[in-house]
This record gives structure tokens, sequence and C-alpha cells, in this order.
């Protein structure tokens, strides 16, 4: 590179059990520098930053600043050694209640840096300056929760640029900003990187990605696969980010019969182009595209578990428009959320109480569950779909991630579903579970209509009839399972257009 980089890696290892979550990682970036990096879902972006703001001890590697090793055992080391993290979650980074003034010298106010009083005035003259440095425009006595998402970044990004940072790590600093606001953050990395910040820019959106940084580094599976230098063209990222390959389908794709679920004009979000999608009984449709595509959205308006953007929906031909999910479950849709911990697993509960949850009434006599009833929609799941445990009065944190997929998946697949709506069914479960899974969903799919959405379009073609593709909200194309190509499909998640029609 011609200059002593600011921070490097080599060797760079984490390991959990044995899970490699990232392997021999060895990357630099020099002063003025933004270096991107993208990669898929699981595959170590997370590790990698929490490894670099001290919040993660590496398994193995070195880290250097300027050339000199060091430790980063917590995260006030990695500040003092000039390593700065905004991380995704912006409302993390502010304090509510507090006005701006506060928000922006909190590292002043902290123990120590300020002496038992605390001076409003010094208060106000120190944020003044932390404001005019970042350029940031806001009145210092407004309350940061009534600020718009952006402008609480940008409070969020000054008091880091205050600590005068060598690196500036960004995670993900656009997922929740307009897109006035992704030009202002945009604009403020170009000043940063002229003044010889080496910033890091982590994200998921392959527009900006091309557009502000001057290489791009891939992770896969845990490695650094390929660094690009400016100008790459979107197609190529995200060949590199699926490994170029797409898997032999393991499966005779089906055209299906009549239609379970019509929809028509649906908005993943206001103002972007509306699509049409029909899913019919005893086919499987694969959604894909990259973080931030509009995927859970689609499969959230569909439950009613976010209010229809614009269109129409038809259930077994008849209006179908669920004002929250429990409407949805009622009329026979079923919904497997993305976040199966958060969002689907009770700890402490068992695998009987976990397959029965979703249909209470069927268990129940007079407003008294039957346990009978119970245990034996628990076998049946547990049966037909391979998990494997101590039975159905385990808890379900018993299980291994994959098996608790199977129980989450299949207490869906028990009952009386027309359409069954899977978000990242696939997501923290092993090669062998995934397999399970998947046939097991085509197994019970003879009646229904399945949507599955995942990020990883191998995992779409493992189970799906045809697929669906997405890019920032708009759909760009469709493709049959049978044809489905790497390039094709990287061209289509990369913005590219099909030309194919809905159907």
């Amino acid at each position: 590179m011609g200059v002593t980089p600011v921070v490097s890696v080599s060797g760079l290892s984490k390991r959990y059990g044995a899970t490699w979550a990232l392997r021999d990682v060895g990357l630099e970036i020099a002063p003025g520098e933004v270096l991107g990096l993208i990669g898929v879902n699981g595959a170590g972006k997370s590790t990698l930053i929490k490894i670099l703001s001290g919040v993660t001890r590496p398994t193995g590697g070195e880290i250097r600043v300027d050339g000199t090793p060091v430790d980063l055992p917590d995260p006030l080391r990695a500040q003092e050694a000039g390593l700065q993290t905004v991380h995704q979650d912006i409302d993390a980074g502010v304090v509510s209640g507090a006005d701006v003034a506060e928000n922006l010298t909190l590292d002043a106010l902290a123990p120590g840096r300020s002496g038992v009083f605390v001076s409003r005035g010094r208060t106000r003259a120190a944020a003044r300056a932390i404001a005019e440095a970042a350029r940031l425009d806001v009145p210092l006595d407004a309350p940061v929760e009534s600020l718009p998402a952006g402008v609480r970044q940008h409070i969020v990004i000054a008091r880091v640029l205050s600590r005068r940072p060598r690196v500036l790590i960004l995670d993900e600093p656009t997922s929740a900003l307009s897109a006035a606001e992704i030009r202002v953050l945009v604009s403020m990395v170009r000043r940063l990187a002229a003044d010889g910040v080496a910033v890091l820019y982590v994200s998921h959106r392959l527009s900006e990605i091309q557009e502000v940084c001057d290489r791009v580094a891939v992770l896969r599976d845990g490695a650094i696969r390929r660094i690009f230098a400016r100008p790459v063209e979107g197609h190529r990222l995200v060949e590199a980010m699926l490994g170029g390959e797409v898997g032999a389908l393991t499966h005779e794709v089906r055209e299906g019969g009549e239609p379970v679920l019509r929809a028509t004009g649906l908005r993943t979000r206001p103002g972007l182009r509306p699509l049409d999608l029909t899913v019919r009984a005893g086919e499987v449709v694969g959604v894909t595209g990259l973080v931030g595509s509009g995927k859970t959205e689609l499969l959230e308006q569909l439950y009613g578990a976010r209010p229809l953007v614009s269109g129409t929906l038809d259930l077994d031909g008849r209006p179908y428009r669920p004002r929250d999910p429990g409407a949805a479950a009622a009329a026979g849709v079923a919904f497997v959320a993305e976040e199966r911990e958060a969002q689907a697993v009770l700890p402490g509960w068992s695998v009987r109480a976990h397959v029965t949850l979703p249909r209470l009434r069927d268990h129940s006599r007079i407003g008294l569950l039957s346990r009978r009833s119970e245990s034996a929609a628990a076998r049946r799941v547990i049966e037909t779909f391979g998990v494997r445990g101590p039975g159905p009065e385990a808890e379900i944190g018993a299980l291994s991630g994959g098996n608790q997929q199977k129980v989450v998946v299949g207490r869906w697949l028990d009952g009386r579903c027309r359409l069954v709506l899977l978000d990242e069914p696939f997501r923290g479960v092993d090669v062998g579970a995934r397999a399970d899974i998947a046939r097991r969903i085509r197994e019970r799919a003879g009646a229904l209509g399945v949507v599955i959405a995942s990020s990883d379009p191998q995992e779409v073609l493992q189970v799906a009839d045809r697929v669906i593709v997405l890019h920032d909200g708009v759909r760009t194309g469709e493709v049959s399972a049978a044809d489905a190509s790497a390039e094709r499909l990287a061209a289509l998640m990369a913005g590219g257009a099909d030309g194919g029609g809905d159907t």
C-alpha cells in the first residue's frame, strides 16, 4: 500500500465450541482509506467488529495499530488505541431524556473527567465545539429523542470524532436512515477520509459500498475470500459473497395447483414499485435478496405483523386483509419469524408447550388444555421432523439450535394451515438439520402454499420450486429453481433486471 497501515490484522481467528466464526483473517486499512466489508448473514462480520471493538477476544491472531501490536481486552482499551465503533443500533448510542449538548459531552461527564460538579456553561461550550467540528447543525438544547434517526446518528458520530480516532468502524450505518440522511452520511465519510481517518464501512447496501469505498473485502464462512479495488460491479460482489456456486437441486420442481394466495400491488415500503405474487397449493415459493431487500417486510405484511402498504390480498379466492397476526392465524396463515430465540422460543418451556402454543384451542375442552392431545401433537412433530432430544417434556433449551428450529417449523405444519411463511428458516442450523427441514417442508406442502425467505439463494433453491428476487424493496425478477444459475441470481440480487413477469 506504500504507507504503514493504521490498523492491520493477521491470522485473526475466533472459535465458539466446534464452530469457527473467523478463520485466519488478514486485513489492513491505510490512513484516509475507506474499506468496505460485506458478506451474507453469518459470514463473520459481526465477530470481526466485536474483536476490533474490544467486545470479544480472538482465539488467535494479531492486531496492530500503526505497526505496533495491541491487546484489546475491552472497549475502553480499543478506544484508547484509536479504534472507535458506531454500532448499528442508533438508540444504543444516545441517552434519551438528555439534550443534544449532554449527549455530545457524555465522555466529559464520565466519572473522573469532570470533577464533582458539572458546569452547564462548560457543557454547552464543549458541545458547541464538538458540533462545529463535525458540521452538526442542531439546537443544543433539543431533546435527543425528538430528533430524526439521521440526526441522532450524526450526534453519535460527532461524539466519537471528538475522541480523535485513528480508525472509525461504521456497522450498518444507513440501516435506519432515509435517502437524504444517507447522502449526508456518505458526505461525512468522505470528509473524514480526506482528513486522514481510516474507515471500516460495513454495510449490506452495495450501492453505498460501490460509491464510498476505495476497496471492498468480502467475508464468506469466516474468511476473507476476495478484496476488490474500486470500481467494482455489483454482481461480482454478490458472486463473491455467495461463493459463485449454486448447489444442484435435490428435488423435482412442481408447478402447483390452485392459487392459495393472490397478492396484487404490494409494496415492501412506501413509494416503491408494486409487485404481484401468487402462491399455489403444493408449491414452495422462495424469496431471496441481500439483507435489507424487503423480504421480511413482505412476509410480515402477509401475516398482519406489519400494516399493508398497498395492494390487495386474496386467500383461497376470498378477500384477506389481516389486522394483526391473530387474525392471520385464524385464517390459516402461519409465520416462522427470523429471530428464533427472540421471537419464537420461550426459555424454560417444554417442547410440548412450544408445539401447541399457536393452537391452544385445538387441544382444549371447555377451556381446559388436554395434556394427552398436546403430547400427541408434540410426538407427531418429533417423529415427522426427526427432532433429536429427551422427548416432549424436555425444555426447549435442552435441544440443539437445529432441533429447536425443527420444533418451531414443525408446529405450524402439524395443523390446519393454508399458507406457511418462513423467514430465514435455516439460520443457525447445521447442514444436516437444514436438509431435514427442507425435506419435511416439501413433504407437507401437498395441500398448502409455502413461502420461504432467505438471504442465501442456495438455501432457497434447496427447497423452492421458483424463486423471486428482491433488491432494495423492489422485485427484480423470477427464476424457476430448475433454471437457476449463480450468475443470474447474482445479477438480480445486485439490482439487475430479469425481464420475467409476475406469476
